[in-house]
């Protein structure tokens, strides 16, 4: 063997044991990760109403494995389709209120009773109402097997940080004639199940003849409830300002007698206050699932926001 060939031969084998010492190091691997929750489950149940909204049922199990610091877990907001939900209701007493939030994107709030910490395991379900969930016979896909039919192309909430160690979307079956092949018809109801990375999602279409349903847009409006919550977390500066307005009236109704009173002019600008406001609410536990599913609360999503939506979906 000439010498050539023997430094050919020592540098392959060189290569070799380079290659079983990578193979055998350990691999950066999702359970390596640190995550501040875990989800052991999250069930979907889905149920048509007569006019083609969806009644929608979550149900979780949630861990808090990390304690953050000065924000106590109290509440988490989970990802809806779009920005017309309704009904929200509280199925769990560990629950005190489920409303809808907006926060770049359309949100289920939900406030818990007590506060939970790590080691705590939280079950808790809530349901609502989401209407324009469907698209219409001319709007969807491309034709083929869809064509002709009221579509449901659903992506629930995901979670950017937070793995969930089995999902479960169960959607009844009733007057369905179409749909993706991950789910599987399981008695009464059409069945995905599987886990989750963070960040990763679960999809499922459904698909129903004209005439099945009355399929009807409705719009809903958040008004009031964004209003209750904008004057929530201005509640001690609201309270000042009462306090002000009361005793500057009743000065000036008893200043017809004599009395002149004094009261303090405006203390801290608006941007001061919205902050101290914004702060204040945005800290106590804040767990998100995400959504961009008609991320404006537009009635009918385009060919590319599907897109995007199935990129990352699992199917099962």
């Amino acid at each position: 063997m000439t010498r050539v060939c023997k430094k050919i031969m020592a540098v392959l084998a060189a290569l070799l044991v380079a290659a079983s010492v990578l193979l055998m190091l350990p691999r950066k691997t999702e359970a390596l990760k640190v995550y501040y929750d875990k989800i052991h489950y999250f069930g979907i149940e889905a149920d048509l109403l007569d006019n083609g909204a969806v009644e929608f049922t979550y149900t979780f199990d949630w861990e808090v494995i990390i304690d953050e610091v000065d924000k106590p877990f109290k509440w988490v907001k989970i990802g809806l389709p779009n920005s017309n939900a309704h009904e929200f209701k509280a199925l769990t007493d560990n629950i005190k209120s489920v409303n809808y939030m907006s926060d770049y994107g359309s949100f289920a709030k939900v406030k818990f009773r007590t506060t939970y910490h790590a080691g705590d395991i939280i079950h808790f379900s809530f349901s609502f109402v989401q209407e324009n969930l469907f698209e219409t016979p001319d709007l969807y896909g491309n034709g083929g097997v869809w064509s002709g039919l009221y579509v449901y192309d659903y992506t629930p909430g995901w979670f950017d940080e937070i793995p969930v160690e089995k999902y479960e979307i169960r959607w009844n079956a009733v007057n369905v004639v179409q749909h993706t092949t991950n789910a599987k018809l399981e008695g009464e109801h059409l069945v995905c199940t599987g886990s989750l990375k963070a960040g990763e999602k679960a999809n499922i279409v459904v698909g129903y003849k004209p005439g099945s349903y009355d399929f009807k847009y409705k719009d809903v409006s958040h008004f009031w409830t964004e209003l209750g919550v904008f004057l929530e977390g201005f509640a001690p500066i609201i309270l000042l300002v009462a306090v002000a307005l009361f005793f500057r009236f009743s000065d000036r109704y008893r200043g017809h007698t004599g009395y002149h009173g004094h009261y303090g002019g405006h203390g801290g600008g608006c941007a001061c206050a919205c902050a101290c406001a914004c702060a204040c609410a945005c800290a106590g536990g804040g767990r998100a699932g995400c959504a961009k599913k008609d991320f404006y609360g537009t009635k009918v999503s385009t060919m590319r926001i599907r897109k995007i939506l199935k990129d990352g979906a699992k199917d099962v």
